[in-house]
């Protein structure tokens, strides 16, 4: 047992012996399994490696290895296998802090059964002559000077790129992440300053129009020419850019009040109003702003160009200055129009819509002439909105597409049934100025008309002169078709738009509405009684028919009389109802 013990011992001395031996030799020896994995490898190999050695046991050689000058692998499985049993050797040069050459050479142990494979790393740079040094060495410094020269390519590619992303294609301006980038700048200025940031949310108006009557080229031009005239009235330090579509937004710390904010409004808005000529045509742009002004540096970015956003679309409902600053109350008015618009939608896919209709009379004996249809949301017992707030939305949101549809669908079909009881009134249908500017109209309502079993004739469509004197063009192939047809065209609301006198000689209509605040208090205001009395006489001259809007005191009626009028609506005649068997008994 003794004898046992001291044979142990002394084989452990001897293995300690030869491990201390090879750790001293100066090749980096190593052994691994055939697929590469160290079982083994002496002091020399830690430091080629630069690691310690009981971490490097289970790995693979080849990744633990250093790369040659040309970032290459020193070996690679794929050579040791070709190699076979003859095994193998190369030299190669490394790159740290100086050259160095290292021959390797390989070998299986073949006596073994799992074919184990010995490596050898000799340091043979003092082999390597001077010159053959001093070539490496070149070709390594022309090497990385290629790397560096393609990093540098690469690297200017890069912010080349970076700031196309960053940039309008169309105008050179920057884009929405350009504006991003600025305001996170502002926005670090202001936390380290203080001062206040402010938003200019501008958006062309008609701008589609313009693309539709003179082509997408000729509305690149005019965005180009907006993006100058924009940057020509800035100052010095304010940021434009280009959201896309005809959203413009200036980026100021400059703007100290609401006053100051204001006067810079009004500065863009005149730069961008100046006629603008192309094309033999002269068009005059127009745009809405929306402001935000914030001094909270920790306000989010898109908090910040959301509030000058809705801004913008208060503006556009306001007619003498379309501007407009953000308030609190604006979001509030924002989610009711959400919700309302949910209901219009809703409206549409249920059909939760009626028509009410109001009689239109010949004020001297009462006697039915016709009837308009009037649109109505929700239930006859509970309607959801009134017109004045669901229209405006639907024009918006060109909901007022498939809800202009159904009702000349469904006012078609109440005249047929009016008709066929014996009533010779006509029915006025409302047309919005949306379905006037997309082509087909006319084919739509008569296609209806047939269907229904209703003369065209026996129809007028009432449209706003908005329409017709904007685009006079667009409107008037529609209208004429429609004419031409027996259709008739009355000229809805006049005298609260544009309304000039010289207009009624050339727009296509038969008959003009005046709208109900002329008719509200012409007795109490001789100059509305001056001009209600010269529209009666001209659209007698012009041959046009007049019809009073409005009509809700027995004193109207008399005064409308007196003054040659003689056809008239009202709540002195009857309001709008659901249901028109009364209209028929009236005649």
């Amino acid at each position: 047992m003794n004898e046992h013990r001291k044979l142990v011992v002394e084989l452990r001395r001897s293995m300690g012996r030869l491990e201390a031996a090879l750790g001293t030799i100066s090749d980096a020896l190593v052994i691994t399994s055939s697929e590469g994995s160290v079982l083994w490898c002496n002091a020399t190999y830690a430091r080629l490696v630069e690691r310690a050695p009981p971490g490097l046991l289970g790995e693979s050689i080849y990744d633990q290895l250093p790369r040659d000058c040309d970032s290459a692998p020193l070996l690679n499985p794929a050579q040791v296998k070709e190699a076979g049993d003859q095994g193998g050797q190369i030299t190669r040069v490394l790159q740290r802090h100086k050259l160095r050459a290292l021959q390797i050479e390989w070998k299986p142990v073949c006596t073994e059964r799992l074919r184990p494979l010995i490596f050898c790393f000799r340091d043979v740079s003092a082999l390597l002559s001077y010159e053959q040094l001093r070539v490496e060495a070149e070709r390594i410094e022309r090497r990385r000077q290629q790397t560096e020269n393609l990093n540098q390519a690469l690297e200017l590619e890069r912010l080349a790129l970076a700031t196309k992303v960053m940039e309008c294609p169309v105008t050179g301006l920057p884009n929405r992440r350009g504006l991003h980038v600025s305001l996170n700048a502002a926005l670090r200025a202001q936390r380290e300053s203080g001062g206040r940031i402010t938003i200019l949310f501008c958006d062309l108006n008609g701008f589609k129009e313009i693309n539709d009557l003179h082509g997408h080229q000729v509305g690149d031009e005019l965005l180009i020419e907006i993006g100058r005239r924009l940057q020509r009235a800035l100052r010095h330090g304010d940021i434009l850019s280009r959201l896309g579509g005809d959203e413009f937004v200036i980026l100021t710390m400059g703007v100290f009040d609401q006053g100051d904010a204001l006067q810079m409004a009004m500065r863009l808005m005149d730069a961008v109003g100046q006629p603008w000529s192309v094309e033999d045509h002269t068009i005059r742009p127009s745009m809405s702003i929306g402001i935000s002004l914030s001094d909270d540096p920790e306000i989010a970015i898109d908090e910040l160009i959301r509030r000058a956003d809705l801004a913008m679309y208060e503006a556009k409902t306001r007619s003498a200055q379309p501007i407009s600053f953000y308030q609190p109350s604006i979001d509030r008015k924002v989610k009711k129009n959400i919700h309302l618009r949910h209901q219009l939608e809703d409206a549409i896919l249920h059909e939760a819509m009626f028509l009410a209709y109001q009689p239109i009379v010949d004020l001297r004996d009462l006697r039915p002439l016709g009837m308009e249809a009037l649109l109505r949301l929700g239930g006859t017992a509970s309607p959801i909105a009134t017109p004045s707030e669901f229209i405006p939305l639907a024009e918006r949101t060109a909901l007022i597409l498939p809800i202009g549809r159904w009702v000349i669908v469904e006012a078609l079909k109440q005249l047929n049934t009016l008709r066929a009881g014996g009533s010779p009134v006509t029915m006025a249908i409302n047309v919005s100025p949306l379905q006037l500017k997309e082509t087909g109209l006319c084919d739509f309502f008569l296609t209806q008309a047939e269907h229904a079993g209703v003369d065209p004739s026996w129809t007028a469509i009432e449209v706003t002169e908005s329409i017709l004197i904007e685009h006079p063009d667009l409107a008037a192939s529609e209208l004429r078709r429609l004419r031409e047809a027996g259709v008739k065209v009355h000229l809805d609301d006049f005298g609260t738009g544009y309304s000039s006198m010289s207009w009624l000689a050339r727009l296509p209509i038969d008959t003009i509405k005046v709208d109900r605040s002329f008719i509200a208090d012409f007795l109490v205001n001789h100059r509305k009684a001056v001009v209600l009395e010269a529209m009666i006489r001209l659209s007698n001259d012009l041959g046009l028919g007049l019809i009073a809007e409005g009509i809700e005191t027995s004193e109207q009626h008399t005064g409308l009389l007196a003054l040659g009028c003689h056809q008239g609506q009202g709540f002195l005649f009857g309001r709008p109802e659901p249901v028109i068997g009364s209209f028929a008994a009236l005649a």
